[in-house]
């Protein structure tokens, strides 16, 4: 036994020094290696080389080709993770490894764990599960996703794929595919593959993607979404309700950002094209409105201008506000998707948002002829024509 404990010292010391590349793998003597000597430091290097670069989200070529997508929200969650704001410290957790586990042919599952070491007590940062592929004479790593799935049922709606363990509501399933659909073909990025991976309710859908544990998820419900996308594919893993339960104001948001940055639209704009697609705090446009028209009466009296920028004017809907200027806004974009097409509400997002929406209303005029002189009375016209449909 300890001729055996030697040459496993031995053979990590070699691994360490052999090497150019930055090592950040701690080898504990314990770990069973793989017998062949070569085909071990192949293994050690290439997880090495991955880590590495997942770490410092630097180019990481250690990727298996064929899940690219799978294997990027795992390294989204290991970006950093060595990094310690508490002790201000950008090396503090150290990659351990604990264990190596052959599986079919010459792959292996190699499990790591960030450990940092303070005042003689160690504290767990996160252990992420990999799958190592071998590839000539390295290896290629990929997130355990396709393998922990790959006896699940799935349904095909057009190009959306959803894939689940248990049955599925086709229901909710067709409407979440369909209203996603409609965002998409507004924003023109509707080609593509998009899989999604539903884990029942109650369970963690994070140790499908090779997390096992993160500090960060502490005490968290298990309703956080995880998304990635990698040329024209794009995934999703959640439970089952945080999909189908995705709520349509924000889901609109969620596609418009795969094409546009936040912070080159309108985002005001961007809101009231939400809003009429997809309401606001779970509630449709029509029963918004509905309480829109309660408070608000339409007459030559209301200043709606003003009520533009008046954070007082709002209506109370499951415990938040919507303000007037969300409705109006809501109405505008109707308006001018009717006559214009997206096209025209397009360029009305992608004005500049300042504190007189000098580009807005010149955009807004151009479109509907509507002026801030003729602002409130076009309005209130906008507003009796709603109430009549």
């Amino acid at each position: 036994m300890k001729l055996k404990k030697n040459c496993a010292l031995l053979f990590i010391a070699f691994f360490l020094s052999a090497n150019a590349q930055k090592n950040i793998l701690n080898i504990n003597s314990n770990i069973v290696m793989p017998k062949d000597s070569l085909k071990a430091k192949a293994l050690l290097f290439s997880v090495n080389a991955f880590l590495l670069s997942a770490q410092e989200n630097s180019q990481n070529k250690w990727i298996l080709p064929t899940e690219i997508v799978e294997t990027q929200i795992l390294i989204d969650e290991i970006q950093d993770i060595q990094k310690s704001k508490e002790f201000e410290n950008d090396s503090f957790f150290k990659a351990y490894v604990t264990n190596i586990i052959p599986i079919e042919l010459n792959d292996y599952v190699v499990k790591i764990s960030y450990i940092g070491i303070y005042e003689g007590s160690p504290i767990l940062r996160a252990s992420f599960e990999l799958i190592a592929h071998k590839a000539d004479d390295s290896f290629l790593i990929s997130s355990p996703l396709i393998r922990h799935t790959q006896n699940w049922k799935s349904k095909i709606i057009q190009n959306h794929t959803f894939h689940y363990p248990y049955g599925i509501n086709d229901e909710k399933a067709q409407i979440f595919a369909n209203k996603v659909i409609f965002y998409d073909e507004k924003v023109k990025n509707n080609k593509g593959e998009f899989h999604y991976y539903l884990e029942k309710d109650g369970i963690d859908p994070l140790k499908l993607i090779g997390v096992e544990y993160k500090s960060d998820y502490n005490g968290y419900e298990f309703k956080t979404r995880w998304e990635a996308q990698h040329d024209r594919k794009s995934l999703w893993v959640a439970n089952e309700s945080r999909v189908f339960g995705y709520d349509l104001h924000d889901l609109w948001h969620n596609r418009l950002r795969r094409v546009i940055p936040r912070n080159e639209i309108h985002r005001y704009v961007d809101c009231y094209i939400a809003t009429i697609y997809g309401g606001m705090w779970g509630e449709s446009w029509e029963n918004l409105f509905s309480e829109f028209c309660k408070k608000f009466v339409v007459g030559k009296n209301v200043n709606w201008l003003e009520n533009k920028t008046d954070f007082e004017s709002f209506i109370p809907i499951n415990g938040h506000k919507v303000y007037v200027d969300d409705f109006v806004g809501a109405l505008l974009i109707q308006k001018i998707e009717k006559e214009k097409g997206f096209e025209g509400v397009w360029e009305l997002l992608n004005t500049k948002r300042t504190k007189i929406d000098e580009e807005f209303f010149q955009v807004l005029e151009k479109l509907t002829r509507i002026t801030k002189k003729t602002y409130n009375k076009e309005v209130s016209k906008l507003i009796r024509e709603e109430m009549r449909n």
